[in-house]
């Protein structure tokens, strides 16, 4: 059977060539839409050398009844906080509400690391965790999220409405990934496999889309604005971190 180490240095290796091609395509877009590209070559790249480290076993650590990989954490806090911020920027909310929903984000991924190396009621709050973050997005991405993309451009409330939908469905799908390799219900090398496709989809895959769409941004955006989505963010925000505990 193949080693899980070659199927991330595999993995490794189609990052490096997709952080290639998105770098000579993002300089290929309009000056001022480049800033947008910039940060999903970023991505990738980060996930690449993220990789590869986690392949060579640089950086595993021993935490509770379980271990924890440098190479993973670099990649995956990195990459989820900034896939669900994005969106949530694309609809045009305030910086605050941005960083409400990366910290949401940031809670549901710590719910993993627990969740994955501890056992009884640290394991519980994690999984509580992400279930209860997961909800959180739906409620703002669908809700007040979704109210001010309304105020934003046609064209820009589009590209929002399918960013969202995007994110939310691939990280649905890697959850349910996490509770089944939590369960047990892979072996290593399955587990190893559909991680790094599941990641390279939510990762290359999204940045693709971003930059056959990232024209959308230089929309202006509707009359109107966000003000009263700060509001909404405190008392969502309070319930996901609630369920965290």
């Amino acid at each position: 059977m193949i080693e899980p180490s070659t199927v991330r240095f595999a993995s490794a290796g189609i990052y490096a060539v997709s952080a290639v091609v998105l770098l000579a395509l993002a300089r290929r877009k309009p000056a001022d839409l480049r800033r947008y590209c910039y940060p999903f070559v970023a991505v990738v790249a980060v996930a690449g050398v993220g990789i590869a480290s986690w392949g060579a076993g640089i950086g595993t650590f021993e935490v509770g009844t379980g271990t924890l990989e440098a190479g993973q954490l670099l990649t995956d806090y990195v990459a989820y906080p900034f896939l669900f911020g994005f969106a949530a920027f694309v609809a045009g909310v305030s910086r605050r509400y941005v960083g409400g929903i990366v910290a949401i984000t940031v809670v549901m991924r710590v719910g993993y690391d627990f969740a994955e190396v501890f056992a009884g009621p640290l394991a519980t709050a994690g999984t509580l965790g992400i279930l209860a973050g997961y909800v959180t997005l739906v409620g703002l991405f669908f809700g007040p999220v979704a109210s001010a993309a309304a105020r934003q451009a046609p064209e820009r409330e589009l590209f929002y409405k399918k960013t969202r939908n995007l994110a939310l469905f691939a990280f649905g799908v890697l959850i349910a990934w996490a509770m089944l390799q939590i369960a047990g219900l892979f072996d290593q090398f399955t587990a190893t496999v559909t991680l790094e496709y599941l990641d390279l989809l939510l990762r290359v895959g999204f940045a693709g889309f971003v930059f056959a769409n990232v024209e959308t941004l230089a929309a202006e955006a509707g009359s109107g604005g966000d003000a009263g989505t700060d509001t909404g963010l405190s008392a969502s925000h309070t319930a996901a971190g609630t369920g965290a505990d």
